[in-house]
């Protein structure tokens, strides 16, 4: 069964960032999308959470948890951001790096010990990077590829400071709770001009980007029972495998068909070392 939830997953994975970068690349405001994205994951994940709630009552928790929210504003950010100037399979693949920071917080905080083939997954993953690097060096191009790099950093925090919480929250109290507070009302609060620019962007492009958001909201909720269900690298494997699906997705639908091998290449490097730092962990 956690196979057909990570099949889902990454399905729905796969059709968001396409979305995302359809609405996106033209320019569009990547900070009100990024308020879209969790003002709608913490709409779809209520529910679920009221359906089984977790509240702990330990003040260092909650406050783990607004830092986490932080995290993810951050993140959120600058990857919707990379969305206006390079495509979704090139973002895909440059977010392989935070697997890479999260192997190495975990040896600095002494939770995991080297190895030999995550070493080797994390130079392939290096080398993807170096191609679209050397391959993709426009200003623009550029510019999107640092935006990505930035949110695997913020990503990896998340994800230690995740397996901290999760032995206090089930997933879905702690998916609402990260979202709402610190990320949903803290977005409104720090924007400049927020209502405003929330709303433009909702006249612009309503749909595909409630859409986006929907798809981006129940992907996450089905990675989470699919880990709930079974091995989490097998899991995680399972959905880095369909940014191939998106490179398809951008090369025959978006018609953004640039350096269609050298991505092709980049993306294999990213999956491989992803897939082994996976196994290994």
């Amino acid at each position: 069964m956690w196979l057909l939830f990570a099949l889902l997953s990454g399905a729905l994975y796969t059709a968001q960032s396409l979305l995302t970068r359809h609405v996106l690349r033209d320019q569009k405001d990547a900070w009100a999308f990024s308020f879209y994205f969790s003002l709608i994951g913490a709409v779809v994940s209520l529910p679920f959470m009221l359906a089984e709630p977790t509240i702990p009552t330990d003040p260092i928790l909650w406050l783990l948890v607004l830092l986490v929210g932080l995290l993810i504003l951050g993140q959120n950010l600058l990857l919707f951001k990379s969305s206006n100037y390079i495509q979704a399979s090139l973002s895909g693949a440059v977010t392989k790096f935070r697997l890479v920071w999260v192997f190495v917080f975990s040896v600095i905080v002494g939770q995991a010990v080297f190895s030999w083939p995550i070493l080797a997954g994390t130079l392939l993953t290096v080398c993807a990077g170096l191609v679209i690097l050397r391959h993709f060096k426009q200003p623009r191009s550029f510019k999107g590829v640092q935006l990505a790099f930035g949110a695997t950093i913020f990503y990896a925090a998340v994800i230690i400071l995740y397996k901290h919480l999760l032995t206090s929250f089930n997933a879905a109290s702690l998916t609402f709770f990260v979202t709402f507070m610190p990320v949903v009302v803290l977005n409104l609060i720090i924007m400049p001009n927020s209502i405003k620019r929330v709303r433009n962007l909702f006249m612009e492009s309503s749909r595909p980007v409630i859409l986006a958001c929907i798809l981006g909201a129940f992907a996450n909720l089905a990675m989470n029972q699919a880990l709930f269900l079974g091995q989490s690298s097998a899991v995680l494997i399972t959905i880095e495998a369909f940014l191939i699906l998106t490179l398809i997705g951008e090369h025959f639908i978006l018609k953004e068909k640039d350096g269609f091998w050298l991505k092709i290449m980049a993306i294999l490097l990213a999956i491989s070392g992803a897939m082994i730092i996976r196994a290994y962990s």
